[in-house]
């Protein structure tokens, strides 16, 4: 099983490049600029809000959104300006396909708005904060929400256990997954609760929703933990969230 997080801020880290980082970021630029996806036509004017939304909606899906960096390279171009969108990894390395081409794309600009000229100033390079965007978190705190008068019904009233161990909740995962092919992973949700942790286990898409039966009732369960154990407590660690695949 792996464990990967999806939660917080994806913008954590993005302004904080030293100039040795930048200088190998632009290197590696200019190395596989030629295999970048380069958009032909030239545009008049590039506001941050339009890049704000390309690195939202193309941000590569393989990689945990916690952990991606945007950037934003630009050039000088006959007819303008040659930006260049890349996404970073934690190392601030291009992250690359299997064939080893970068994600992101290039693009003439006539033009930038105020806040691009603004950032640039005289750099070739800067970072770009993302949008937040909703989370895993949010979407199952929605999605509880949503069905919190049937939820008990659905999954049953929650069981009191005195302790709840990490290999107990991964063994659960295992052998109770549902003979469901939209089934793509497993989500651990913690609660306060009076007499300790209120849990709900709960069955994924590649979407992070959570995959209902043809009942109409969700996958999985919840119950009340006294406590945790130290394994359990140490990957949770002080996000209310995990992930499982």
């Amino acid at each position: 099983m792996v464990l990967n997080w999806f939660l917080g801020d994806s913008s954590d880290g993005n302004k904080n490049l030293t100039s040795e980082e930048s200088q190998a970021i632009l290197a590696k630029f200019h190395e596989l600029s030629s295999q970048i996806l380069t958009i032909p036509e030239p545009i008049e004017v590039l506001t941050l809000d339009a890049v704000q939304n390309y690195f939202e909606s193309d941000r590569p899906a393989s990689q945990n959104v916690s952990t991606s960096k945007c950037a934003l390279i630009r050039q000088p171009h006959d007819e303008g300006q040659l930006l260049a969108l890349v996404f970073l990894d934690r190392n601030s390395q291009l992250i690359l396909r299997f064939d080893g081409t970068p994600y992101g794309r290039q693009l003439v600009a006539r033009s930038l708005d105020q806040k691009l000229e603004v950032a640039f100033e005289d750099k070739e390079l800067i970072m770009v904060e993302q949008k937040r965007r909703k989370d895993t978190k949010d979407r199952i705190d929605e999605f509880l929400s949503q069905y919190e008068k049937q939820l008990r019904k659905f999954l049953g009233l929650p069981e009191v256990i005195s302790i709840v161990t990490y290999e107990s909740v991964i063994q659960y995962f295992v052998k109770d997954r549902p003979k469901d092919p939209r089934v793509q992973k497993g989500a651990i949700l913690r609660e306060p609760h009076p007499q300790g942790y209120h849990l709900t286990q709960m069955f994924l898409d590649a979407q992070n929703q959570p995959v209902l039966g043809r009942d109409g009732k969700p996958y999985g369960r919840q119950l009340v933990a006294k406590e945790l154990d130290e394994e359990l407590e140490k990957t949770f660690d002080d996000k209310d969230l995990i992930i499982v695949e």
